[in-house]
C-alpha cells in the first residue's frame, strides 16, 4: 500500500531535474487535454455498470468470497504458515470466464463494509488491476497471472507492526524502511512456491518500482519494470489516494486521477495511463455530484461514451432541500445540465 506522501514527495525531487525524453514514451505521451483522460474512446458496451441496487448476487458473493480467502491468506502468513494459490486461481479463472471483472470492480468500490482496510485495499487493487489488464488487451493466462500478482502483492506487510501502518503522524526513517521492506518480504514469503512461481516473486517485488527510478526496493527504470507490477502499481497508488487514510483524508477521485496525470505521469508508462484513464471512470457508481444548477445527487449508472454525462438520482434540489419523491435524470439527455463537482457523502449526513 501506498502513502500518497511518497508520489507528492517524489515529484518534488525530480522537478529540479531535466532529464531526456524516452522516445518510445513520447509516442503515447499524456496531456490533460486528451479526450482520454475524459475516459472517450472506443467501447463494446455504452453503458458500464447499472445502479448497485441491481446488483449480481453472484457478484456479491464473489467479492465476499475473495475477502475471506485475503482474511485467511494474511492470517497463515502472519503465522508462518503454508499458502497456496490454487484456491484464488481458481476463483480468478470463474470471474475471468463469466465476465465479472467489471461488476466485482464497480461493486468493490461501492460496497459499505467492515473489514480491515488493508483486506479491502487488496481486493480493490485486484479487481481495478484486472480491469486494466483487460482494457491492455490481456488473454485469459496473463489475466490470471495479473490478478494473483495483485492479490498478493501487500503480503509482507503482515510483518510491519499495527501502530506504523495505523499512525496518524508522519513516519520517521526507521519506519519507512520497515514499510518500504515489504516487496522484499512478500517476495521472500512467496519462495516457499518453489520455481513455478519465480515470475510472481518478479511482480510483486516490482509493485512499488516507477519508470523514472523513483522506486523501491531496487530504483528499477523503464523497462526494467514488469508491465504488470506497473499496472498493480498504479492501482495501487489511486486506490490509496482515493480512501481515508489514519493520517489523512481521502482525495475525491476526479482530483486523484488529475494529479496521477499531472505529478505522476513520468512514474507509469503512458501506455499504461491511458488505459487507466478509459477503463477507470471518473463519477462510478454512488458518487455523490453537484450539478450546475445547485442540486445534489448520486450517480446510478455510467456511459463510457459520455463519461462526464453519467445518469443522477436527484436528492437534493438547488435550495438545499431534500426531495420527497425520486427524479432520475439522465444527463445525456439534458445538454443544459452538467456535474461541476464531486460531494463527499459525509458532508451530507
Amino acid at each position: 500500500m501506498v502513502r500518497f506522501s511518497d508520489i507528492k514527495g517524489i515529484r518534488e525531487k525530480e522537478s529540479a531535474k531535466d532529464k531526456p525524453e524516452d522516445k518510445a514514451a513520447e509516442k503515447e505521451e499524456i496531456r490533460l487535454s486528451d479526450t482520454q483522460m475524459l475516459g472517450l474512446g472506443e467501447s463494446t458496451s455504452a453503458f458500464e455498470v447499472q445502479d448497485l441496487q441491481e446488483v449480481n448476487p453472484e457478484v456479491a458473493a464473489y467479492y465476499e468470497k475473495f475477502v475471506k480467502r485475503a482474511i485467511e491468506i494474511s492470517d497463515r502468513a502472519k503465522n508462518n504458515q503454508g499458502i497456496s494459490p490454487s484456491p484464488i486461481l481458481s476463483d480468478l479463472h470463474h470471474i475471468i470466464k463469466n465476465d465479472l471483472i467489471d461488476p466485482l470492480f464497480e461493486y468493490a468500490m461501492s460496497v459499505k463494509h467492515g473489514y480491515d482496510d488493508s483486506i479491502v485495499h487488496n481486493i480493490e487493487v485486484t479487481f481495478a488491476s484486472l480491469k486494466l489488464g483487460k482494457g491492455r488487451g490481456y488473454d485469459t493466462k496473463k489475466l490470471l497471472k495479473l490478478g494473483l500478482a495483485a492479490f498478493f502483492q501487500n503480503l509482507g506487510m503482515c510483518e510491519i507492526p499495527q501502530e506504523i501502518l495505523k499512525k496518524k503522524g508522519k513516519l520517521n526513517g526507521k519506519e519507512v524502511k520497515m514499510v518500504r521492506s515489504h516487496p522484499e518480504v512478500s517476495a521472500r514469503i512467496l519462495s516457499q512456491l518453489g520455481e513455478r512461481y519465480k515470475w510472481l516473486q518478479e511482480i510483486v517485488v516490482q509493485v512499488h518500482e516507477r519508470s523514472d527510478g523513483s522506486g523501491y526496493p531496487r530504483g528499477l527504470r523503464g523497462p526494467e519494470i514488469s508491465e504488470m507490477a506497473s499496472i498493480i502499481g498504479l492501482c495501487d497508488t489511486f486506490l490509496a489516494m482515493i480512501k481515508k487514510r489514519p493520517y489523512r483524508d481521502k482525495i475525491m477521485r476526479p482530483d486523484a486521477v488529475r494529479f496521477i496525470i499531472r505529478e505522476a505521469k513520468g512514474q507509469f508508462p503512458p501506455g499504461i495511463l491511458k488505459v487507466f484513464l478509459n477503463q477507470i471512470s471518473l463519477f462510478p457508481i454512488n458518487t455523490y455530484v453537484r450539478l450546475n444548477n445547485k442540486s445534489i445527487g448520486r450517480v446510478v449508472s455510467t456511459d463510457r461514451n459520455q463519461p462526464l454525462r453519467p445518469t443522477v438520482e436527484l436528492l437534493y434540489d438547488g435550495q438545499g432541500r431534500r426531495l420527497k419523491e425520486k427524479e432520475i435524470v439522465k444527463l445525456s439527455e439534458h445538454p443544459l445540465l452538467h456535474i461541476v463537482e464531486t460531494v463527499d457523502e459525509e458532508a451530507l449526513s
